[in-house]
């Protein structure tokens, strides 16, 4: 029942009700004039109610979920639905302006509300890559596969070998949880943790520089003491064994990330160590004067390894942790394709063991060394 008809209905009631009470004929002039005076208030009366009342505001327009329909690398040399961890992804969706009014519902009038977008792989939340770009007539979003997430290193683990292929769902969300649908059909993403031909090729040249270097090694006085006959020394060994590490993950970082890595402080103090051992070692050689001027090479482990009396413990400690840290610098090079920065605890040891070799070799020398005892 509408305000219209209760109004007439109470006018009517009103006037029923006044003439069967006055019961005279006399008194119409007076009745009509106080009807009229009753319709006037009531005239009053809703207009106020018609000004005070509130217009209902119209009914807001459901959102539509937008949907993921494809994703790929940006690289084109690429097959489709392959990525490598530093690509830049393309994320398809259905939607542009169904996404951009969901975030706004979602995050509101803010500055940067594509900031709340991010990547999701396997239903995990990449909080580290938010949305990096996006075509309004591509309806795609572009997203930067960083190797130095935290979250995206969560990965490697799975990967069985350096150049196996992970297949991963993908799609797009918001930092509050919400992520958007995948099309039905869509082929997961083939994701690897290195290109395997850029890896191959970087092996390929790495095994180059170690052939040349054996090689010249082997044929020449590269990293003896003197002559191409005269014994190898250790110095030289670790200086140049130091060098062809670095050397090759510069170059392998370089192939495989095709970036440039920058240079970490604990890699100048190992060539500095390195070349300092060799200088030392070459003075004291120097003073020695020719002692070992009728010196003759064995064998290389021998070389390295024995001193005039026989095989030297700090020779042995040397070589020793020269492997292990070069172990631990190629293991951090492989697995997070960076210039490692090393514990300075390391280097410190480094430090010492070679302080150690250079102190000790000066006793090797002595044409009256005394003769060795237990």
């Amino acid at each position: 029942m509408n305000t219209g008809f209760q109004f007439r209905l109470l006018i009517a009631a009103f006037l029923l009700v006044h003439v069967m009470g006055s019961g005279a004929v006399q008194n119409v002039k007076k009745d009509t004039l106080n009807v009229k005076q009753v319709v006037a208030q009531l005239d009053s009366i809703k207009n106020k109610l018609q000004q005070s009342a509130i217009a209902c505001k119209p009914r807001a327009a459901a959102l539509v979920m937008p949907k993921i329909v494809g994703y790929g690398s940006i690289v084109t040399t690429r097959s489709k639905n392959h990525a490598v961890f530093g690509d830049y992804l393309i994320v398809k969706i259905d939607s542009i302006p169904a996404l951009l009014a969901l975030t706004d519902s979602i995050a509101g009038k803010k500055r940067d509300t594509l900031s709340e977008i991010i990547l999701y792989i396997n239903g995990n939340a990449m909080y580290d890559m938010a949305v990096v770009n996006f075509d309004k007539e591509e309806h795609e979003l572009l997203f930067h596969l960083d190797r130095n997430s935290k979250f995206l290193i969560k990965f490697f683990p799975e990967f069985p070998y350096l150049w196996s292929t992970l297949p991963v769902s993908v799609s797009a969300g918001y930092k509050s949880g919400l992520i958007l649908p995948v099309e039905p059909g869509v082929k997961p993403l083939s994701l690897e943790y290195v290109s395997r031909g850029s890896m191959i090729f970087s092996i390929i040249f790495i095994i180059t520089i170690l052939v040349t270097f054996i090689i010249l090694a082997a044929t020449s006085n590269l990293i003896r003491i003197a002559d191409d006959n005269s014994p190898f020394s250790l110095a030289l060994t670790q200086l140049a064994f130091w060098s062809i590490v670095i050397a090759s993950s510069f170059i392998y970082i370089w192939i495989v990330t095709d970036a440039l890595p920058p240079i970490t402080g604990s890699t100048l103090v190992l060539l500095s160590v390195s070349a300092l051992t060799t200088a030392g070692a070459k003075l004291v050689d120097i003073r020695a004067g020719s002692n070992n001027q009728l010196a003759r090479s064995i064998s290389f482990l021998e070389d390295i390894l024995q001193d005039e009396i026989g095989y030297s413990v700090h020779r042995a400690q040397m070589f020793m942790w020269t492997v292990i840290m070069v172990i631990i610098f190629v293991t951090n090079v492989i697995r997070f394709q960076q210039i490692p920065q090393l514990d300075e605890s390391l280097l410190a040891l480094m430090g010492i063991s070679s302080g150690t070799y250079v102190g000790l070799k000066t006793m090797e020398n002595k044409k009256d060394a005394p003769a060795a005892t237990l």
